[in-house]
């Protein structure tokens, strides 16, 4: 099967926020707290716009967030 290109995006309010980017930049405050990628099993991300936040749950018990 070919490699699907996918985009996933968020339009709210008159903004576009690229999903992917949001993860990326989860992720970059997760390692820039001292821990390791290959720590995440479960990663849990929510994003809440009206706030102009991300937060994020890994492995059901370390809470984050980030700016939107």
């Amino acid at each position: 099967m070919a490699k699907i290109n996918e985009q996933f995006v968020l339009q709210f309010n008159g903004q576009e926020f690229d999903l992917a980017a949001v993860e990326a930049n989860v992720k970059k405050n997760w390692k820039d707290a001292g821990h390791k990628l290959t720590e995440i099993a479960d990663l849990d991300i929510y994003v809440k716009p009206e706030e102009a936040k991300v937060y994020y749950v890994v492995n059901k018990e370390v809470e984050g967030s980030v700016d939107l």
